[in-house]
């Protein structure tokens, strides 16, 4: 961006920064900072931090060998099958057609369109006439649109890689290497397309009238979605990432199973794929297992099971992610995807707020809080559960922000974005996913740059003067009693700990049939609960405390990969903000984990090991030197660490 505003606010603050060096002030707050730095260099957990990594060693364990038994079987089924199946796919009429499919969906061909939309509404016109006698008005103009843009063959899609638009969101979104033109011309002409799309058109038509007008219309797009993904399975990860906070938990499964099975037909297709499996992953298995036998053994075993199998899905995605992201360019597009998607989702949480959107008071004590009762909760239906997911996205959404070039539209897109989904925070009222934010602020402040620490005096004065009242009696309220939500929580966590003295062992069962079948025998005045409020005290009452050692250590060794990371390069480089980022990130979740069961939805719980693969993925690649630079990248790399050691 280079408009005359903007430079005009970089050469101020460049020639008052230049000027502000050479005060007094200056010089006291780099005194302040000097004397703490010293002292956190000193520290004990800068001691634990600095001392060597042993990933090596997870490797040649019994246990890692354990848990990668089902991954060496897809690797044995796909050097048996994988040469008889690649050809049967090259092969495939099915495959040739669906490969036509996508290529011309991809290109918004007019004729394929117009052949599509034509036959959904002659179809559906057809069906209503013989169901109910009347023809419905709006299809006859659809089938006339349809008929219209049959008549040209364009590919529109082609026209946009010049467009405004596109310069716009490779601009303003930081997608450089966005470009339109990724289909296949060659298959934009021939009858085959023609004829996918008159069916294609006939199913959507006849859904469209006997089940649903929405899902009729959906037709078309699921079946370019699945084949899509079936073509390229990553394409099915960045969905998932996209859409988890938006759609419903079934959806967002489907696309997770979709996406799995298709990388699995990929693997066996690829000679030289091997399956990934680290020590998160491994702790993944492990907690995925225990929390599997205490569903087998619960007081409610269809419930459990049930949940079970939503684990399965949802957190076993993290190995679709680790064993698909490959590459720098995949892992940060991935990433400015999951700021867009959580930018959304929280500009509709700001609009719900500003004008009053079916928001509630339901989850706030009126009593104690007058003044102000209206909590957002966007698309994911609790203000908590809101909270959550922003103490995820926010810390990511810093990354470009702050790396991003000052003369990149998209570094003061994503600084607006940050503004957004920190407001949309605060406007959730969850107080300790306030205290979960601070914490992760704190972590990444303290690493990335630790002389902002001396301002802090600065911001003490000045917050009074901005933080409405409301936010500080929130804040305030955190361990009184007298609030309704604060003694709910207490009763609850001092149940399930009486249930602990009895089922710590092997825990009573997953899920809230499983809880609500012990739970009131335990309970204190009567008060009703579908879990107890801390994902810790969760976990251990479902499954033991086994499920309790194994999450903690799955949270120590992902922090220990992302520390790993930051150590590997500059401090201030991308992959080592990304990855103290990702790291602070995680904590500030687990810290709002103790105050509410953040698993409870499954959503929010399938994104949390979303950016524990993501976060993987990036170890992964920093070490091994991938990103777009090619082989001078790489090779710049290890000169970096033979340097180091």
């Amino acid at each position: 961006m280079n408009s005359m505003i903007i430079s005009s606010l970089i050469g101020f603050f460049k020639s008052f920064g230049e000027k502000f060096v050479h005060t007094g002030i200056y010089s006291l707050i780099m005194s302040v900072y000097g004397f703490f730095s010293r002292a956190w260099s000193q520290s004990i957990i800068m001691t634990k931090l600095k001392a060597d990594s042993r990933d090596g060693m997870v490797e040649k364990s019994i246990i890692w060998h354990i848990c990668r038994i089902p991954f060496a079987i897809l690797e044995a089924i796909g050097r048996g099958i994988g040469k008889p199946f690649l050809k049967a796919v090259k092969k495939s009429v099915i495959c040739a057609w669906g490969y036509s499919y996508i290529q011309n969906f991809m290109a918004v061909n007019t004729r394929f369109m117009g052949i599509l939309l034509l036959c959904a509404s002659i179809s559906a016109m057809l069906i209503k006439l013989i169901i109910s006698g009347f023809l419905i008005k709006w299809l006859l103009i659809a089938a006339a649109f349809g008929a219209v843009l049959m008549i040209f063959n364009y590919n529109l899609m082609g026209f946009l890689n010049p467009s405004w638009i596109v310069k716009l969101i490779k601009c303003f979104a930081g997608f450089k290497e966005l470009d339109f033109e990724f289909y296949d011309e060659n298959e934009t002409g021939g009858r085959t397309r023609l004829i996918l799309a008159a069916l294609a058109g006939v199913v959507s038509g006849a859904v469209m009238i006997t089940v649903s007008p929405l899902l009729g219309a959906a037709v078309p797009f699921a079946l370019f979605g699945a084949a899509l993904v079936m073509w390229k399975p990553v394409i099915g990860v960045f969905a998932a990432v996209f859409i988890a906070p938006i759609v419903p938990t079934m959806v967002l499964a489907a696309c997770c199973i979709w996406t799995g099975l298709s990388l699995v037909f990929a693997s066996w297709m690829d000679k030289k794929f091997k399956w990934k499996l680290d020590g998160v992953g491994m702790g993944i298995i492990l907690l995925i297992a225990v929390l599997g036998i205490s569903s087998l053994l619960s007081f409610a075993m269809i419930g459990s099971i049930k949940v079970w199998l939503m684990y399965l899905v949802l957190a076993g995605f993290y190995f679709v992610i680790v064993n698909t992201i490959n590459t720098k360019e995949q892992l940060y597009s991935l990433l400015r995807l999951f700021v867009i998607s959580g930018a959304l989702v929280a500009l509709y949480g700001v609009c719900q707020y500003i004008f009053g959107w079916t928001t509630t008071n339901a989850w706030i004590d009126e009593t104690m809080f007058e003044d102000e009762t209206m909590r957002v909760y966007s698309t994911l239906g609790n203000p908590n559960v809101l909270g959550e997911f922003m103490l995820l996205v926010l810390p990511v959404s810093v990354v470009f922000m702050l790396k991003d070039s000052w003369k990149h539209s998209s570094k003061y897109i994503y600084a607006l974005m940050f503004v957004l989904l920190f407001l949309c925070l605060i406007l959730t009222q969850s107080r300790g996913c306030w205290i979960g934010f601070m914490i992760s602020a704190v972590i990444f402040v303290t690493f990335y740059e630790g002389r902002w620490w001396s301002f802090i005096p600065i911001v003490v004065l000045i917050l009074p003067l901005v933080v409405p009242d409301t936010i500080v009696e929130r804040l305030m309220s955190v361990g009184d009693m007298d609030d309704s939500s604060t003694s709910y929580r207490v009763y609850i966590w001092l149940a399930t700990l009486n249930m602990l003295k009895v089922y710590w062992v092997g825990g009573i069962g997953m899920g809230e049939a499983a809880f609500n079948e012990v739970y009131p025998f335990y309970s204190y005045n009567a008060i009703i609960a579908p879990h107890s409020h801390n994902t810790f005290l969760q976990l251990t009452v479902e499954a033991g405390v086994g499920a309790l050692i194994l999450f903690i250590a799955l949270q120590a060794v992902f922090a220990r990969k992302m520390q790993s990371v930051y150590k590997l390069e500059d401090k201030k480089s991308m992959n080592s903000t990304a990855a103290l980022a990702i790291g602070a990130g995680v904590i500030g979740f687990l810290v709002q984990s103790m105050f509410d069961y953040t698993f409870y939805n499954y959503r929010v719980m399938c994104i949390f090991f979303m950016v524990m693969a993501m976060g993987t993925a990036l170890k992964q690649i920093a070490e091994n030197g991938a990103g777009t630079t090619g082989v001078l990248n790489r090779n710049t790399s290890a000169a970096k660490r033979r340097r180091r050691s």
